[in-house]
This record gives structure tokens, sequence and C-alpha cells, in this order.
């Protein structure tokens, strides 16, 4: 598939510690908050860094999609995507992230339905962060598409 994006694209990221059990992180445009879970002796007051993984996760699945949508002129009325990860204590190895469930739920016009399906099996195929971690942590991705009548405007 022919790459819509530049050849090579770079990111960065800048991580504060807060002095307490947490911290900010800052990119060249937006800043976020991330916590220790209160179950490992946080104050739990934002995203853990386990959140942040299963959340980039979804995000990109979802943004992967949604470049096919535009480019394919797609319509969909509603895309979410539910993720979840089994985090494990394996002795003195200590915590490792096990597996990755994914459910990418999508409606659309009863027309549209088998084409959104197809594109979400795409956007599955051409995720970047799905693809590298693959074969560290299983990942299931699961896809729902529902035909839903699309509303009139007045």
């Amino acid at each position: 598939m022919q790459s819509i994006g530049p050849e090579v694209y770079r990111c960065e990221a800048s991580i504060s510690w807060d002095g307490k059990t947490g911290g900010s992180v800052k990119s060249r445009r937006f800043e976020l908050l991330f916590d220790m879970p209160e179950e490992f002796g946080g104050l739990g007051r934002s995203f853990c860094p386990d959140e942040l993984f299963l959340s980039a996760v979804g995000c990109c699945l979802i943004t992967t999609f949604l470049s096919f949508k535009r480019r394919f002129n797609l319509t969909i009325n509603r895309l979410n995507a539910k993720v979840e990860g089994e985090i494990k204590l394996l002795g003195s190895e200590g915590y490792r992230i096990k597996s990755i469930k994914v459910k990418l739920e999508a409606s659309a016009s009863e027309d549209e339905v088998n084409r959104v399906r197809r594109y979400l099996e795409l956007a599955k195929e051409y995720c970047h962060i799905t693809r590298s971690i693959e074969g560290c942590i299983p990942i299931d991705v699961q896809i729902e598409v529902s035909s839903e009548q699309t509303p009139k405007k007045d």
C-alpha cells in the first residue's frame, strides 16, 4: 500500500517527575499527566503508564482506520475501541504485559457496513504500533460493525 505521509516521521516526548508519584508528559503541542495506581503505592491521580500504552494501541488502530476513511470516502456514524491488557507478576522477573485484547466497534449505514468492515480489517493489518509489538505481546483485535440508519437532516 502506498504511503500517505513522510518516509520517516520523528516524534518525541519529555517526561518530568512531579515530586510525588507521577508527573507530566509534554510533546511539541500537548501535555498530559500520569501517576502510579493506588494499588502500587501511587496517588492514582491520572493515567498510569499501562493505560497510556493500551490507549496508544487503540488510538493507532482508530487513526489508521481514519486515514483509510478519508482516502476512500467512507461514511461512518460511530467508531470506538475498547482495549484491555493482562499484566501479570512473573516472580523475580517482575510484571509483564501478557496479552492485549481490542474490540473495535463501528456503525454505518447498511450500504457501507461491508466497506467499513474491510477497512477496519486493513487498519488492523497496517497499524504500526500493533505490528511493532505483536512479536512480543499477543494481540487479539475483534471487529464489530453494525448497521445504523443515518439520521436525516431537517
